[in-house]
């Protein structure tokens, strides 16, 4: 039995790949379009309804035949149809064509769509060559890259990085343009910027912000390519910084004394003087209320000023005083201090004959610097 085994053991293996063989070849006849893992691979591009298509194959046999390509929707409805006769070589090759769609499609619905191509030889005993392919594998378009901030200054000058490549992060050849607008609600877009793409798909883009605008708007970019369009949208905020020089005349003032304060305002965006701008003095006491505020307008070189008279009986200390110009704040301080002299000690006259308080005490001056209090130079009870 166990020659009879072993007799019939080999007869079973070559019959097992005889069958393989048989199998790999009518595989191999009944599909001859199909390509190797390491061979090329259809392409698609579209651009204003026109969907450009570079379908590669592999025939067995050479000849002439009708060759239909569709576009076919999720539910195997024709959105698209190419016919024409052609003539097939041997071995590898491949079609190139462009279909118009029946409507308009956005990216994202094309994505779901397939193509389907179809060749019969002419002498309808060649096995035909078919196949189907999904357009989101297929399909090559334009990706934008945008390097720049979320936030400038308005009225100042921004610059911004757009890199443009393929879906597979390839450079994309032929010309290119971008275009960016500034968006503004119920207005007309502002072009900001408009340049073509370098040989590497990039440019760098500088552009100018429009000028007395604070708050949120838009950035839309408009690419256009050899193989598509691409828009973006980018949201960004316009600040308005200015730069504040806020001063008094002295750091230390006494009960009824006059405080003169000025304020000298730049422009951060264009490093100009802010002229005409609106601002704000305010004057805080040290218990925090707020005993003075003044709204006045800088002049064509960017300054104002204001005067504000203490009254004799004030809270003693730390006075804060603030300039605000729209976002910008710039602030400083004051001391005021008044101390009665001990008793024996003289005191010179303070040149103040407001209230009999005043001519009956000294001034002692505090010096935020030194943190320690003194007496004015000579005796005088002038700051």
């Amino acid at each position: 039995m166990d020659d009879g085994n072993q007799h019939r053991n080999p007869i079973t293996f070559v019959a097992c790949i005889l069958l393989v063989f048989l199998t790999v070849t009518a595989f191999v006849a009944l599909y001859p379009f199909q390509v190797s893992g390491g061979g090329p691979s259809a392409v698609a591009t579209y651009a204003h309804g026109l969907l450009h298509l570079t379908i590669p194959y592999n025939a067995a046999h050479a000849g002439a035949g009708q060759l239909t390509i569709e576009i076919l929707d999720p539910e195997d409805n024709v959105l698209g149809r190419a016919e024409r006769h052609v003539e097939v070589a041997g071995g590898q090759g491949r079609w190139q064509d462009e279909i118009k769609l029946d409507k308009s499609l956005s990216l994202d619905d094309l994505v779901w769509h397939r193509v389907r191509y179809r060749l019969e030889y002419d002498d309808r005993r060649t096995a035909g060559l078919e196949g189907t392919e999904s357009i989101s594998q297929v399909l090559r378009r334009p990706v934008m890259h945008i390097l720049g901030q979320q936030s400038y200054l308005t009225g100042g000058l921004a610059a911004v990085r757009v890199i443009v490549t393929d879906s597979k992060n390839e450079l994309i050849a032929g010309p290119g343009s971008v275009r960016i607008e500034f968006l503004q609600a119920e207005k007309k877009p502002q072009l900001l910027f408009s340049g073509q793409l370098n040989r590497r798909g990039t440019t760098e883009a500088q552009f100018r912000f429009p000028a007395r605008l604070v708050g949120s708007y838009e950035l839309h970019y408009v690419v256009d390519t050899s193989i598509g369009s691409t828009e973006f949208t980018q949201p960004v905020r316009l600040e308005d910084k200015v730069s504040v020089l806020l001063t008094t005349e002295k750091p230390i003032y006494q009960p009824g004394q006059t405080i003169h304060v000025r304020a000298l305002a730049l422009d951060r965006s264009d490093h100009e003087a802010a002229a005409n701008r609106k601002l704000t003095f305010e004057l805080e006491d040290s218990r925090g209320n707020k005993v003075f505020k003044k709204v006045t307008g800088t002049d064509q070189f960017g300054v104002a000023s204001a005067e504000f008279g203490l009254a004799d009986e004030v809270n003693l200390g730390t006075y804060h005083l603030r300039a605000l110009m729209g976002e910008s704040e710039a602030p400083t301080s004051c001391s005021m201090v008044r101390r009665v002299m001990p008793s024996g000690a003289s005191a010179a006259p303070s040149g103040n004959s407001r209230s009999s308080q005043s001519r009956n005490s000294a001034v002692l001056l505090y010096s935020p610097r030194l943190r320690q209090y003194f007496l004015p130079v000579g005796g005088s009870g002038g700051c």
